[in-house]
Order: C-alpha cells, then sequence, then structure tokens
C-alpha cells in the first residue's frame, strides 16, 4: 500500500513539475536598442547616398569615378559599421546581431579595396554592390525587430 501511494505521489509530482517546467519561458535573446536601430537605419541611408552620388554625380570617363574621389566616403562608412559592430559586441546573447555586423564591415571592405585596386566602378558593380549592402543592412534590421517582439510578444 505505501509503495502504491510512494508511486501515485511521485507521478503526480513528475507530472506537475512537467506542467510547471513546460509553461516557464527562458528567453536568451538581448533586449531590443532604439537608438541602434536607429543607427542601422542611418548607416543604410549614408550607404544609399554614397552609391547613388557615385552613380549619379560621375562616370567612369576620365577617372570620374577613380577611388581617391571617394575615400572619405568609403572611410565614413567604415566608421559607422565598426561602431555598429563594437555596440553589438558588447551586448551579451548577441552572436547572430554581431555576425551580421561582421559579414557586413568584411564585404564593404571587399568593395572598397576592388575599387581602390581597380580605380574605376562601372554602373552595374555599384547597383550590385548597394543591393548586396541593403540586404544586409536589412538583416541587421530584422535581427533588431526581432529582438523588440522578443521584448513585447504579441497576444
Amino acid at each position: 500500500m505505501k509503495t502504491v501511494l510512494l508511486n501515485r505521489s511521485l507521478a503526480l509530482f513528475f507530472l506537475g513539475l512537467f506542467f510547471g517546467i513546460s509553461g516557464c519561458k527562458i528567453t536568451l535573446v538581448p533586449s531590443y536598442d532604439a537608438q541602434l536601430k536607429e543607427q542601422i537605419e542611418s548607416t543604410s541611408k549614408e550607404i544609399d547616398r554614397f552609391y547613388l552620388n557615385m552613380m549619379d554625380m560621375t562616370s567612369n570617363a576620365e577617372g570620374g569615378r577613380a577611388y581617391d574621389q571617394f575615400r572619405e566616403g568609403y572611410i565614413n562608412i567604415e566608421v559607422e559599421l565598426l561602431s555598429l559592430l563594437n555596440k553589438n559586441k558588447v551586448r551579451p546573447l548577441n552572436t547572430h546581431s554581431t555576425r551580421i555586423c561582421e559579414i557586413t564591415l568584411q564585404i564593404w571592405r571587399k568593395y572598397k579595396q576592388e575599387h581602390k585596386e581597380d580605380d574605376a566602378i562601372p554602373d552595374g558593380l555599384i547597383k550590385l554592390n548597394m543591393l548586396a549592402m541593403n540586404d544586409l543592412m536589412y538583416a541587421m534590421l530584422i535581427a533588431e525587430k526581432g529582438k523588440a517582439i522578443a521584448d513585447n510578444p504579441p497576444n
């Protein structure tokens, strides 16, 4: 009789424990940062402006798209991307956003180096670079939006 009561008590205990644990929610996502979102949007606009100015105000004829004419723009955007990377690195539980920033910075540096080596850049490559950078900046925004949703889940 004692064995049956003990088994029944243990079964009820584990059943209660199961339902108690299954009702718990553990969130391993960093909290949303509105200032970081604003910086991502600002940097994205700066990249768009950089490429649109390059394409609309210059041509490859007579060295119009020589790297030296765009050096400062490349540096300014790289500084912003480094800032985003560093802000993401110091936030706990933020490995995905940090990785997106690392990839974005790596690709930006690659595009900069290609322009420097070729000392010219055609319209088609400008469009492709701009599209790739837009996709990466969008990924950063979506990652930050996911944190906002995790902070305030819809009912």
